[in-house]
């Protein structure tokens, strides 16, 4: 066997696994000029073939430019394979074989490849796509730093209430409370912890029942829906006692 026949034949494609079986046979006993003379029997024994498809893969194997053949008077046929040459047969068409009425058919139609400019979306669908898909990120409110007159644990507190209640803390609820705190002769810290101490979203100083306030401390009568049209301004719209 000849290593450098071999290597030549193995990755040749294009051909019937019939076809690729007798040329690596004969590969397989050729010297390294490519010459071998095995019988016709014996190559069939060799691939599993019958005589009749080794005599045919030989016939396509000469064809196909990998195979050229001598005779010798007395003895088997000579093979010479000859990987380089290779040139699979194309299946050529008969120029009688076209369809009648061709040349009065219409030449197909041409696929027209737009040009980048063509191609490029309008800048209006661009500016629209821009509004659509990439909307700006909202700008989270800057949380509110607890007064300095109000302890952690009251401010912590409070904020957790005001969460529960899905009220924001605003500088506005804030100083509300203050205003309120102030009306009732509290601190805004006493009055913060009377407030979570409710468990209510709102809280006004007219709400206080007098064991809620200071000692001594006193609130002046007042009119029930006006309180509550300045709680609803002041604790965002909703305003339970």
């Amino acid at each position: 066997m000849s290593t450098i026949i071999m290597s030549a034949c193995w990755p040749l494609q294009g051909m019937s696994p019939a076809q690729k079986a007798v040329l690596i046979s004969l590969a397989d006993q050729a010297n390294d000029d490519g010459y071998c003379w095995p019988s016709i029997k014996t190559i069939g024994i060799r691939t599993c073939l019958s005589d009749r498809a080794v005599q045919g893969a030989i016939k396509w194997l000469i064809a196909a430019g990998l195979l050229r053949t001598s005779t010798r008077s007395g003895t088997s046929t000579v093979y010479q394979l000859t990987p380089a040459a290779y040139a699979p047969p194309q299946e050529m068409r008969p120029a009688d074989a076209a369809p009648r009425g061709a040349g009065n058919a219409p030449p197909p139609p041409q696929l027209l490849h737009p040009t980048p400019a063509d191609a490029a979306p309008k800048p209006s669908m661009n500016r629209n796509l821009n509004r659509q898909g990439t909307k700006p990120p909202r700008r989270r409110a800057e949380p509110v730093p607890k007064p300095d007159d109000v302890t952690e644990q009251v401010w912590c507190d409070w904020q957790q209430l005001r969460k529960a209640k899905r009220a924001p803390v605003t500088d506005t609820v804030v100083q509300g409370a203050r205003a309120e705190a102030g009306k009732a002769g509290m601190t805004l810290e006493a009055f913060l912890q009377l407030w979570c101490i409710r468990g209510s979203q709102g809280l006004q100083a007219a709400w206080l029942k007098p064991a809620e306030l200071p000692p001594g401390q006193r609130l002046p009568a007042a009119n029930t829906h006006k309180h509550a049209a300045a709680a609803a301004t002041i604790f965002d719209g909703v305003w339970d006692a």
